[in-house]
């Protein structure tokens, strides 16, 4: 499954929405950056009724122990998946957050930690090396720019610490929207 031609023949019509889903989901996380393969263990995990152990994992995704296990480890980090043992059992096993709103709010918060506020961070430290009165209209141009650019991080900043601050937030915006998605319905 490492590339857009499925390797395998579903047996069952569930096997084959799984698949559909599996490449699906790794090819809209490969367009916003992030690992395919990473993607897809993800996908499978979540359309799996129960965990999977590494051994699964790689063979209904054709990839290596070592591609599977560093990929399982990153969504472990994101917090997106959790390893345990059966009682009894010598291997691991994998599952996926099942919510696909706490999925979605672990996502956004890692990749803000991750992505966003770096960035705004860095953008922070540019703008403290330009003089605070320009001397020439390139330092202006430079200093605006780069000030109008963190005025919209620190406007996402702002709307994340409103709706993924807490979980309470999350639901609280989550009811705002369903009740305002079911006025739009009627």
């Amino acid at each position: 499954m490492a590339d857009e031609a499925f390797p395998r023949i579903s047996d069952t019509p569930m096997e084959q929405a799984q698949d559909q889903f599996i490449l699906e989901w790794g090819r809209m996380s490969s367009s916003w950056g992030i690992n395919r393969t990473m993607a897809q263990i993800h996908a499978l995990l979540y359309v799996s009724p129960g965990p999977l152990t590494v051994n699964e994992i790689m063979s209904r995704l054709h990839v290596s122990r070592g591609n599977a296990s560093m990929n399982l480890r990153e969504l472990m980090e994101w917090g997106l998946v959790r390893r345990f043992r059966r009682p009894g059992d010598r291997k691991d096993t994998y599952i996926s957050e099942s919510d696909p709103y706490q999925m979605f709010v672990r996502v956004v918060r890692e990749r803000k930690r991750r992505e966003l506020d770096p960035t705004a961070g860095v953008l922070r430290e540019c703008l403290s090396r330009l003089p605070e009165q320009p001397s020439s209209s390139g330092e202006e141009t430079v200093r605006n720019r780069l000030s109008a650019l963190l005025e919209v991080f620190d406007l996402v900043d702002a709307a994340f610490k409103q709706i993924f601050a807490s979980d309470e937030s999350v639901s609280h915006f989550r009811d705002v929207l369903s009740s305002d998605a079911s006025a739009e319905k009627s």
